[in-house]
């Protein structure tokens, strides 16, 4: 833990004793990387995400500012390390996190200049307001309300107004998980450089999945919908075709897409000046998964 003194208004000055993440290794949280709880578009989402799967129900609700984006994933990110670390270091640990907002710019690669602490201070707003219901334990408990991805936050300013440290209290559930259940995964630091939000999807989904098998098939139609896609299906095969496509487009993971021969085409009616009978080719689709240079083994 390191010590700032900051200079406040009125000649006074406090010391903050920041977390800092140094050279740790980067962890996330598995259930979040399993499940689609955050939006992957850059506009906002105020749409609520609804997924099940049978035994997990997860309902996202966004706040004035739209639903929390895998961009403002980042923070949860950092803390998760930043405690990740400390555990393995054999100090102790707490919900609230006292971090120097440029260390976290520069290690979540999203650039220090004036419009990158806005976009940090949005990222904040909108993890405090989105609401997540869901099903899924932590610490052996259900949360059986409404809950956000942090209860708290406040930012730290110097005598000119730039933003140097951030206090973030995260929920119990993300603090449960990391730390009691330890629910993580090690994580590449080129994810950061993922631009596209389908891609960071997309990645968590194949270190989630991969685990020590050569490879991980899911469906076309089962993909979209784990990654909280709101294309339609043709649309986001032309998305998944396209980042297929591009060389080295996910750190650690190559991926394409198939066609599966013995699965049975569905036909569906149409009507209108077109009307007729054809067959959902994307039925039929799947995208492969595979650790690239022909690794196994991604615990």
């Amino acid at each position: 833990m390191d010590a700032l003194t900051v200079d406040r208004q009125g000649g006074k000055s406090i010391d903050l004793f920041l977390d800092t993440l140094m050279d740790a290794s980067l962890k996330d949280e598995r259930s979040t990387m399993e499940f689609p709880f955050f939006s992957i578009q850059k506009t906002p989402r105020r749409q609520p995400v609804e997924y099940s799967n049978g035994s997990v129900s997860i309902r996202i609700e966004p706040g004035q500012r739209g639903m929390a984006t895998i961009w403002d994933k980042d923070v949860l990110i950092y803390c998760a390390s930043i405690l990740n670390d400390k555990l393995e270091r054999g100090a102790p640990v707490e919900r609230t996190l006292t971090i120097p907002a440029y260390d976290l710019l520069k290690v979540c690669r999203r650039g220090t200049g004036k419009a990158a602490y806005q976009r940090l201070y949005n990222a904040l707003v909108r993890l405090r307001s989105t609401t997540i219901l869901t099903n899924i334990l932590a610490n052996g408990e259900a949360e059986d309300r409404g809950f956000g991805w942090i209860d708290d936050f406040r930012t730290v300013r110097n005598s000119r107004g730039t933003m140097i440290a951030l206090e973030i209290t995260l929920s119990r559930w993300v603090f449960n998980s990391v730390v009691r259940d330890r629910r993580i995964l090690t994580i590449n630091p080129g994810y950061f450089d993922l631009t596209k939000g389908l891609a960071r999807r997309l990645y968590e989904l194949a270190r989630k999945h991969c685990g020590h098998q050569p490879e991980w098939k899911i469906s076309l139609e089962k993909l979209a919908a784990k990654c909280g896609s709101s294309s339609d299906i043709r649309q986001f095969r032309a998305e998944i075709s396209q980042i297929s496509k591009e060389s080295g487009a996910l750190p650690e993971y190559d991926m394409t897409l198939e066609f599966d021969p013995a699965r049975r085409r569905e036909m569906v009616a149409t009507f209108g000046p077109r009307a007729g009978i054809r067959y959902r080719h994307n039925a039929r689709a799947n995208v492969i998964f595979t650790p690239r240079g022909g690794r196994s083994g991604c615990g």
